[in-house]
């Protein structure tokens, strides 16, 4: 199947959320797949219901052999239902700091909108409005509120101002761009060292997934990187470079010479913590 999407577009399944907390930190959340959030409902909800059948089963049980009033039957019937419909969500992303069974299943987890964890008033608010969004109308309210949101909110996520993250990612080998035989010779003297962070990830964004794009969209859009690539470069590549071929150069190069510096600075900053080290004390 062919993609005729831009270089820029983002990964479908994986919507990212970047975040500024309050302490200045940036966090890049990936918001959970409608899917997945499904799938851990599913699981949460049998466990849900056997929660409750088992409950009211022992109660009626109790109820049968102690001869208990009506009125208390009926009590210990709606405190099961609280404890199964209310308290085990609750108590779930409490102690499982925003999981649940269903949500460790599937690798998802429940965060406030700045990324922090969620507190007793947020998980009581979505606990109570999944009684009506999902129990009393079978999914409906919350299937439509995640598919008009972007970020796949249910109701109970718009009111307590939490959404649910993908914490649990398939790894995924990476693959690493090598300069092409042509362009080694130019690529040991060019500078690559002024090309801006986006531009980079667009590239890197490109060049994996390259052939599964349409002929006429990879040309138009491995010669749109080009052309912001060269005011970045110098010397220019020679007449003729193939522009995939150019920016896999580009991209190599620029690696390799990141890691080497990188590299540097970690054998100079264990030699000056060796030198520390080596100083006596003086009184």
């Amino acid at each position: 199947m062919t993609t005729t999407g831009s270089a820029t577009a983002t990964p479908a399944g994986l919507d990212r959320e970047a975040v500024i907390t309050g302490d200045a930190v940036l966090l890049d959340l990936r918001t959970a797949s409608f899917a997945a959030r499904m799938l851990a409902a599913l699981i949460d909800g049998a466990l849900q219901l056997g929660v409750l059948v088992l409950g009211t089963l022992a109660v009626t049980v109790a109820a049968a052999r102690a001869d208990l009033d009506d009125g208390l039957v009926a009590a210990a019937i709606v405190t099961v239902s609280v404890l199964a419909y209310v308290g085990y969500p609750v108590l779930s992303e409490l102690l499982l700091r925003g999981r649940s069974v269903g949500r460790l299943a599937m690798g998802t987890r429940v965060v406030r909108d700045d990324g922090g964890p969620v507190h007793v008033r947020q998980s009581l608010l979505r606990a109570v409005m999944a009684m009506l969004e999902i129990w009393s109308t079978a999914g409906a309210l919350a299937l439509a509120s995640s598919v008009i949101d972007r970020r796949s909110r249910r109701l109970g996520d718009l009111l307590a101002g939490t959404v649910v993250i993908q914490e649990r990612m398939r790894d995924l080998e990476p693959d690493r761009v090598e300069v092409p035989e042509v362009l080694r010779s130019w690529a040991d003297t060019a500078d690559v060292g002024r090309l801006p962070l986006t531009l980079m990830q667009d590239i890197r964004s490109f060049l994996p997934r390259s052939g599964s794009v349409h002929p006429a969209s990879r040309r138009q859009i491995s010669r749109d990187l080009l052309h912001r690539t060269l005011p970045h470069v110098a010397p220019a590549p020679p007449p003729g470079t193939d522009p995939e071929e150019f920016l896999a150069a580009v991209v190599a190069e620029r690696s390799r010479r990141d890691e080497t510096r990188l590299r540097r600075a970690q054998d100079r900053q264990v030699e000056l913590s060796a030198e520390v080290r080596a100083v006596p004390f003086s009184g």
